[in-house]
């Protein structure tokens, strides 16, 4: 592919034969010092890459000359450890895709190419990796300068939610009862023809655009969720302009230490069109399928899918959460998360019932554990801190859970129960329980926890999981734990090539009427496990 003639006379300096993986080395010459100095100064993820030329004088590669401090790939190198890379040996899932071809046209008509939505797909450690980016490649200087940026999971994730609104045509709103304030989601905008500059409707407002005969039901509906414990369900119409709309509407309050209402939370469904189906029978079916789709979707919002491993300081970790086939809604939830370059924090809880209730208190412990482990607590304290903030915002809830530290400067275990089943440390092909037991959370105001330690060995599995992986009506819950303690057992003295993957292809949950969550952390040499 030749090049134009402006750019014809900036060739690159000549360049040695890549290495194994993909790096090169070459003399730096040319413009690559002054384009590494610009690149430098830039707060970007950018690199400018020399072509590689076959002899029939089309391009067969690219080198990195130049990288930004702040580019980092898919392996984890950054800055100046990307020079001297070759594009097709160091990512050969490169070739043939959208980002190539964008490169080779921006070479050839000197036009930038972006290049939105690139999917990078890789395998590493026998487990794919999936990483989403948005590239800009732009000729310069006879090569190629590249910056990109990768989708982050908050984004992604306030996508699916956007998704979730417009496909169940819902909203979400907020109102706080002290100091007045209120937000509304994109969608409950659309849902009552507001223009999201206007700002949100306070309760007052909202009254007035109830239909007169609906005005009760609002007033009883507001009374309901202020003074009582629990969501409220209840349909009102509205005026949009000059149409009628049908809502479905769901409250609950959130309250202060001494039980008074501070908050009211709401999702309002349209539901005029059900109302006007001639056939119910039909509309019915719909409905429900309809609630079991989106029940189905804010689970995954407030416990996202983990579709591949995660890797941590010394661990490789599987986690998995199956929804109870009867109540999509549940209170089952892991955190697996990096606390430092040596440290992560393992935990699984159980929140008792189902639905909004038990989601709610879930997203409750699930977040507040997340700062409480960065605050450098050993897992008792955690657990004390979580028993308050169950006592104190939901104190009709219980809760279950064990909590971990691992360190792998020392592959010391730190952990502790809380009313939870122990925990399987699988080292060979023996299986044995570990305990460290704890009153269940939400029972004592001033509940206390202690911890205990344990020290791990490479290639051993930690097993963690709620009562649905193991409890069945009719069965006592031991007998369940020594199945579990077998049919692990059995797996391992089958030798298989990847223990943590087949761990978890044979875990099933034994009662499908509740949801659980399975976490199996894999203690890998400190060479693999680095991140």
């Amino acid at each position: 592919m030749a090049m134009d003639g402006g750019e014809r006379g900036l060739r690159p300096a000549p360049v040695a034969p890549p290495s194994a993986d993909g790096r090169a080395v070459a003399p730096v010459t040319g413009p690559a010092p002054l384009i590494q100095a610009v690149l430098d100064a830039i707060p970007a993820q950018a690199a400018w890459y020399t072509p590689i030329r076959g002899q029939d004088g089309m391009i067969a590669d690219f080198e990195v000359r130049a990288a930004s401090p702040l580019a980092k790939d898919v392996h984890g190198r950054t800055g100046k450890e990307l020079v001297g890379l070759r594009v097709l040996p160091a990512y050969p899932t490169v070739a043939g895709t959208a980002l190539w071809e964008g490169y080779l046209r921006a070479m050839e008509t000197g036009d930038p190419e972006e290049i939105s939505g690139y999917v990078h797909l890789e395998t590493r450690e026998g487990v794919p990796h999936r990483s989403v980016y948005t590239v800009t490649a732009t000729r310069v200087a006879g090569g190629l300068l590249a910056a990109w940026a990768r989708e982050d999971d908050e984004e992604r994730l306030l996508t699916r939610l956007s998704y979730t609104e417009r496909l169940g045509d819902l909203g979400w709103g907020y109102w706080n009862l002290v100091t007045g304030d209120a937000e509304w989601s994109g969608h409950m905008y659309d849902l009552h023809g507001r223009a999201p500059a206007l700002g949100p409707l306070d309760l007052e407002d909202y009254l007035a655009i109830t239909h007169v005969e609906d005005q009760p039901i609002l007033h009883h509906a507001l009374a309901t969720v202020t003074n009582t414990e629990g969501a409220h369900e209840f349909e009102i119409r509205v005026y949009v302009g000059d149409v009628l709309r049908h809502l479905r509407v769901v409250l609950q309050a959130d309250r202060d230490a001494s039980g008074q209402a501070v908050e009211i939370h709401g999702v309002a469904q349209d539901i005029t069109a059900w109302r006007h189906a001639n056939d119910q029978l039909a509309l019915t079916r719909r409905r429900l399928e309809e609630e079991l789709r989106l029940t189905a979707e804010l689970q995954h919002i407030i416990m996202p899918v983990q579709e591949s491993l995660i890797h941590l300081p010394g661990l490789r970790v599987g986690v998995r959460y199956d929804a109870a086939q009867t109540a999509l809604l549940g209170g089952d939830w892991y955190q697996a998360m990096r606390l430092s370059d040596d440290r992560a924090l393992l935990a699984v809880g159980d929140v008792a019932g189902s639905g909004l209730p038990a989601a709610s208190a879930m997203a409750k412990l699930r977040h507040a554990i997340t700062g409480l482990a960065f605050a450098d607590h050993d897992p008792d304290r955690i657990l004390v801190a979580l028993n308050r903030l169950l006592r104190t915002v939901r104190p009709d809830v219980l809760a279950t859970a064990v909590v971990t530290r691992y360190n792998r400067l020392d592959n010391t275990l730190t952990y502790t129960h809380a009313g939870h089943p122990p925990m399987l440390l699988v080292r060979g092909t023996t299986v044995r329980r570990v305990l460290h037991p704890g009153v269940l959370l939400g029972v004592f105001d001033d509940a206390a926890y202690t911890h205990a330690s344990i020290r791990l060995e490479p290639d051993d599995l930690v097993v963690m999981y709620t009562d649905g992986l193991i409890e069945r009506p009719g069965r006592d819950l031991y007998e369940g734990l020594d199945l579990l303690a077998a049919t692990i057992s059995g797996v391992m003295r089958a030798a298989p090539a990847d223990r943590l993957s087949a761990v978890m292809e044979a875990l099933v949950p034994s009662n499908t009427s509740d949801d659980t969550c399975i976490l199996v952390a894999h203690v890998t040499p400190i060479a693999q496990g680095s991140a």
